[in-house]
């Protein structure tokens, strides 16, 4: 079967999302066709050019295509010698990826003014999760390090830190961490750049200006670090509905959520946005089970669900404030054996 797929990420291309620029760049997949790639691939019901260009190292029945001048509410199709339709995908513009909307509000606040598509010359992958993000290759490397290091609001990774070199271990080429929370994390190099939104900050300025290492860089690193790392494999592979499954799960170590308690867990959220409710006609459901480790402890096991009725406020990352139903179920052995549990209504503030 033929597919697309991203020179740069590997990852398998159903919708060729683009920026102003008009560009897009696609590798055919059709191994159906054999080592000779007899198929094309052509723009429709709109306007744009495709031109095939040199792939390095080809598969079988693989070639690569670039395309100008694309817009929204074309078609990229792909075609055999005998004009049989292989694979079509349509174009849409970047702001329709999930993730762009909330990466692009970070950029125009605290008085970035960083206008990620100019800088974007194709887009190479564009996730709806915030903290998958958009890849793209650049423009100009040294127009967007630039652009990136004038909001003096970055700090670049130090892999000579053991907590920088981990947290880097899955950039490519120069990471920059804006120290905030929610926290902006963009890698630059000039064959592919990105940027995405970390759930969980760990570096934040001291009183002196000094940066400072916050205890949230363990659950950063294992959950959306070393965690995440299949997923990809995963979609190459033809597995999206694994890879979906492992984005639901996230392990749970010591972090501001739970006060930092000594627990190890894990928790599973269902519903493709923090921001779900019943208003939006489904509602975001969260259910966490952990271990207490220490050797003395009332409450060594429990485990929490919860399904959000009702959210409203600041939405740039979480709401400001969430109406909730939960029930909660502990242990104080590992055998469930002396056992509590509570449903109750619950209503959450805080302000980001």
């Amino acid at each position: 079967m033929a597919s697309f797929y991203n020179f740069e990420t590997k990852e398998p291309i159903n919708t060729m999302y683009i920026s102003s620029s008009g560009n897009g760049n696609v590798v055919l997949s059709a191994p159906t066709m054999g080592m000779r790639s007899d198929s094309k691939v052509e723009v429709s019901n709109g306007v744009g050019k495709a031109e095939q260009v040199l792939l390095v190292n080809p598969g079988p029945g693989e070639s690569r295509w670039k395309f100008t001048g694309l817009k929204p509410g074309s078609m990229i199709v792909a075609t055999d010698s005998k004009n049989n339709i292989l694979k079509q995908i349509p174009v849409k513009q970047i702001s329709d990826a999930g993730s762009y909307a909330p990466i692009n509000k970070r950029f125009h606040g605290r008085n970035m003014k960083v206008e990620l598509d100019d800088h974007i010359d194709y887009v190479c992958y564009a996730s709806d999760l915030d903290n998958e993000g958009i890849s793209f290759h650049p423009k100009s490397i040294g127009d967007f390090k630039a652009a990136i290091t004038d909001t003096q609001l970055f700090h670049r990774d130090d892999k000579a830190d053991f907590f920088g070199k981990k947290a880097s271990s899955a950039t490519i080429g120069e990471g920059y961490r804006e120290v905030s929370t929610p926290s902006l994390h963009v890698a630059i190099s000039s064959e592919i750049s990105s940027v995405h939104i970390d759930s969980w900050a760990f570096q934040f300025h001291a009183p002196d200006g000094t940066l400072i290492i916050g205890p949230d860089a363990g659950q950063h690193i294992v959950d959306e670090l070393w965690f995440r790392l299949p997923m990809t494999w995963l979609r190459r592979h033809d597995m999206p509905f694994l890879a979906s499954v492992l984005q639901s799960l996230h392990p749970v170590l010591p972090n501001s959520l739970n006060g930092y308690q000594p627990r190890l867990g894990i928790r599973v959220e269902l519903g493709s946005s923090s921001l779900k409710d019943f208003r939006q006609g489904s509602a975001r459901f969260t259910f966490e089970t952990t271990v207490d480790f220490t050797l003395s402890t009332t409450e060594r096991m429990r485990s929490v669900g919860t399904l959000r009725l009702f959210s409203g406020g600041d939405t740039s990352r979480s709401p400001d404030w969430v109406l909730g139903l939960q029930g909660q179920v502990s242990c104080r052995d590992a055998l469930c054996k002396d056992t509590q549990e509570s449903v109750m209504l619950i209503f959450n503030a805080s302000k980001h």
